[in-house]
């Protein structure tokens, strides 16, 4: 959306308190945003479940259903492709997936809400997580130097959860992360 004169953005929001004294502001738990005489409403709301999401005036979740990416990572080391050489096993064989470089440690996110469908050690994955998203759905998370606190077969996470950390377990030459996008089950670009 372009900016144009006239335009207002408000926020309603909680104040954080100290023994009764402002002590700053809290989550944003309204927003409007005014464009070119259009109104875009947010408003937070808690699940009975706990989870928290914005919403618009529709009902509907603002949140993409998935990340972009689930790690801020310096580069792609390798793209999903059909014909790579793979730098462990020195041959040419199918990536299906794409490799994140970052430094070991690094959190791992969930891409998006879902449930452990198997957390632990998975031959050249190394240390891997695969969440069940609902439908078709499913996502893996390799080489993983750890899992995080309560990562383990059914439990619930939300989308940016974090579900592992950036390590070089199983079949890897550097720490990052192997990251697989599935639709029943079969990997896609």
């Amino acid at each position: 959306h372009d900016l144009r004169r006239g335009d207002r953005f408000s926020v309603v929001y909680e104040m954080r308190r100290i023994d009764g004294e402002a002590a700053g502001a809290g989550r944003i738990v309204a927003a409007e945003f005014v464009n070119k005489g259009v109104s875009y409403r947010a408003f937070l709301w808690r699940a009975p479940d706990g989870t928290e999401d914005y919403y618009g005036e529709d009902g509907r979740s603002l949140k993409k259903a998935f990340l972009r990416s689930p790690v801020e990572f310096t580069r792609v080391t390798s793209g999903f492709s059909l014909a790579r050489f793979h730098p462990f096993l020195q041959t040419w064989r199918a990536h299906k997936g794409v490799d994140f470089a970052a430094p070991g440690g690094t959190p791992v996110h969930a891409a998006g809400a879902g449930k452990v469908v198997f957390a632990g050690q998975q031959g050249g994955y190394g240390n891997v997580v695969m969440l069940q998203h609902g439908g078709a759905y499913s996502t893996v998370y390799a080489h993983l130097s750890r899992f995080a606190a309560g990562i383990k077969p059914g439990a619930r996470v939300s989308q940016g959860n974090v579900v592992g950390y950036v390590g070089m377990t199983g079949w890897a030459t550097g720490p990052h992360l192997h990251y697989e996008f599935r639709v029943d089950n079969v990997q896609k670009d």
